[in-house]
């Protein structure tokens, strides 16, 4: 699809400054160089520019998030701005993750740093006992903007959350999500049954600090992966 429909290439942000000095605003290099710069975020951005250096879509790699669906969400991103549209990735991630699943609940709330070597947990009910043949259990998780990294483990539903030590009993995490990031914890189940997804700060932030968290949390019931296979 890149070869396809852009002129694909990778830059340095580092080259940016030197781009836009040795070109003219009126020359094509110095126009793309300057929109870049102006729209740059950090680390990896994904960015498409039309032809006249107007920018389509911006899109840092790390919100793409962690999971088996980077792929698809990138190239619907491609798919879109070839057409000249943007998209909400918040929306995107929706659609691709809840497509053939069933939306159980949607979460705000905080975490805090517990400290080094201990553990803080919200916790998080999760009621999947309708789904009696079991399925695959879906939580896309996005972190905040304050100060703590987060980090997020799911348990068994009469499970006791520790409070210190490595959450060996988890059946599942997504640990170091940073502030702005996004996580995915997948987890198959045979039958109908609890979880409790604990949330707190990783063992590097400060003690105390905290941040938000947004779970949207769905199961692809067995049915629905035994059809997409046979597919």
């Amino acid at each position: 699809m890149l070869n396809e429909n852009f002129v694909n290439t990778c830059i340095l942000f580092r080259d940016l400054s030197e781009l836009i000095d040795n070109y003219s605003d009126e020359e094509c290099v110095g126009i793309f160089a300057r929109t870049i710069k102006e729209n740059y975020v950090g680390a990896v951005d994904i960015q498409v520019l039309s032809p006249e250096a107007e920018m389509i879509v911006h899109q840092p790699e790390n919100k793409l998030g962690r999971s088996r669906d980077r792929r698809e969400k990138y190239l619907t991103l491609l798919a879109s701005a070839a057409k000249g549209e943007r998209v909400n990735l918040t929306e995107l991630t929706e659609a691709l993750d809840l497509s053939s699943g069933k939306q159980l609940m949607e979460v705000l709330n905080v975490f805090r740093g517990p400290g080094n070597g201990y553990q803080d947990y919200t916790a998080v009910e999760i009621d999947a006992t309708p789904f009696e043949q079991g399925g695959t259990l879906i939580i896309d998780i996005q972190v905040g903007e304050g100060e703590a990294t987060g980090s997020f483990d799911l348990f068994a539903g009469d499970a006791e959350l520790p409070t210190e030590g490595f959450p060996d009993d988890a059946l599942a995490s997504a640990w170091d999500v940073s502030p702005g990031d996004t996580g995915q914890i997948r987890h198959p189940f045979t039958h109908g049954q609890r979880f409790k997804l604990g949330a707190t700060g990783n063992w590097f932030c400060e003690k105390g600090s905290t941040n938000a968290f947004l779970a949207r949390i769905s199961v692809v019931p067995a049915k629905n992966e035994e059809t997409e296979r046979s597919s």
